[in-house]
């Protein structure tokens, strides 16, 4: 059950920045150094600067990109760069994107979800890496807000959330309107009719939610209740520990799109394309494919036929191929009852245990450890790369489906890294929620990581 509730939130105030663009970023996991340096140079007050802020070499406890993050919160609101929403509300939140010529919109809804509601159900699908949350950890000690957003999804077969959002929106004037740097649109509006927002709530009060971006921020937000919780801090508003923002997609949200994740392999000792060829042709079908095109066309005739099929370009291979599972059952034998049968049926859990791990030697620990492996988006991108910076073949994957999500976090099960990719991602900055916290009763407890 997702127990949601509206928030006071703090936005970028237009009549201080001229273009709001360029004051939002990407999710911080998505921002590498150059990116980063892009985004400090766009703007003073764009908010990389509090998510992932650059370290000093004179960095301490005291003064830190942490400590910093959180005094740029508190002057940003002094100066009226960062302004609050007048009474509590909700968040529409639009998004307009292109792929391969067609326009889609993906309809999302920022809300507070209470942490606390033991009737809740959130299910995740990915694993998580310890340094990624303690970095979160850090910065949410330090600056005591939701920065950046957790993509949510739920399901509603009848539309109806996002019915009564389109009814608020026919006299509703955007908050926001951003555009970024792949051409995407973001639009933020504001719902705050009381009625509206109940009914909505009550909607969404017996559905569960999944995890479809955000694993690291969502464990992070618990792993912080519990450390204020222990201090016995106290809550002055939803608008604190016990609940986090989140933007909430409907599974049945025609916007909604997942692309794929390709694997490109690298610093394979000994690698051969012929041998690989001959020790794959055991459980796969293999077909030789003159152009792109064409393997584009079979991979794709392969996700409207419900199989299993993969696209491979390597070094010293005329053409390319294609790899179509013989035996759905493959993977029975493989992993026999170690994983439920819907993580079984992933294309990714075929490639990376019967082509990756058995052919290849490329385990899970070298996964994790990106040893052999990058992750590249975009076919032409993945066969491009073949032949140059030591890369020796690229693996081209279809998208894994919403529906197979769902049925792999029921089951109670985690997928490989990189397996989904919602496309676009939400923006850090759209909308941010400040915490009130109340510390006069609580326990002043030492932590030895500070």
């Amino acid at each position: 059950m997702a127990k949601i509730s509206s928030f006071r939130g703090y936005r970028f105030n237009p009549r201080e920045i001229d273009d709001l663009s360029q004051v939002v970023t990407q999710p911080y996991d998505r921002i590498d150094d150059n990116r980063r340096n892009d985004y400090y140079n766009r703007s003073e007050f764009n908010v990389i600067r509090i998510i992932k802020g650059k370290e000093n070499a004179n960095d301490n406890i005291n003064d830190n990109q942490y400590t910093r993050a959180a005094a740029y919160w508190e002057q940003w609101i002094e100066d009226k760069v960062l302004i609050r929403e007048p009474g509590p509300a909700i968040f529409p939140y639009l998004q307009e994107y292109t792929i391969e010529g067609k326009t889609h919109v993906r309809k999302g809804l920022v809300v507070l979800v209470d942490l606390t509601d033991k009737k809740g159900e959130v299910r995740a699908h990915e694993n998580t890496l310890s340094g990624p949350k303690a970095d979160r950890l850090k910065l949410m000690k330090a600056t005591e807000a939701n920065d950046g957003q957790i993509f949510m999804l739920y399901d509603d077969a009848e539309n109806r959330v996002n019915d009564i959002i389109d009814q608020e929106l026919r006299a509703g004037r955007p908050l926001m309107e951003v555009t970024d740097s792949g051409g995407s649109k973001h639009t933020l509006y504001r719902i705050s009719k009381p009625g509206a927002v109940l009914d909505i709530a009550e909607i969404l009060e017996d559905k569960d939610l999944f995890i479809a971006d955000g694993h690291h921020r969502y464990e992070t937000a618990v792993n912080y209740l519990e450390y204020c919780q222990a201090r016995k801090w106290e809550t002055m508003s939803n608008e604190s520990f016990t609940h986090r923002m989140m933007t909430l997609v409907n599974i049945h949200d025609p916007g909604l799109t997942v692309l794929p994740t390709h694997r490109i392999m690298h610093s394979l000792e000994g690698f051969s394309a012929t041998n690989l060829l001959s020790k794959a042709a055991e459980n796969f079908e293999i077909t030789e494919i003159s152009s792109r095109d064409e393997l584009y066309s079979h991979l794709d005739q392969a996700v409207t036929d419900g199989k299993i099929a993969f696209g491979l370009g390597a070094i010293n291979l005329d053409g390319y191929r294609l790899f179509n599972l013989k035996d759905s059952n493959l993977m029975d034998s493989l992993v026999a009852d170690e994983h439920c049968e819907a993580w079984r049926r992933l294309d990714v859990t075929v490639l990376h245990t019967a082509i990756l791990d058995k052919l290849l030697g490329i385990d899970e620990a070298k996964l994790v450890a990106y040893s052999n492996v990058r992750y590249v988006r975009g076919r032409d991108k993945a066969l491009d790369a073949v032949g140059s910076d030591g890369v020796q073949a690229a693996f081209l994957l279809n998208p894994t489906r919403t529906e197979q999500v769902l049925a792999v976090a029921s089951g109670g099960e985690r997928m490989p890294q990189k397996s989904t990719d919602y496309f676009p991602k939400l923006l850090t900055g759209m909308v941010m929620m400040k915490m009130t916290i109340d510390k006069s009763m609580g326990l002043a407890l030492f932590d030895s990581e500070e």
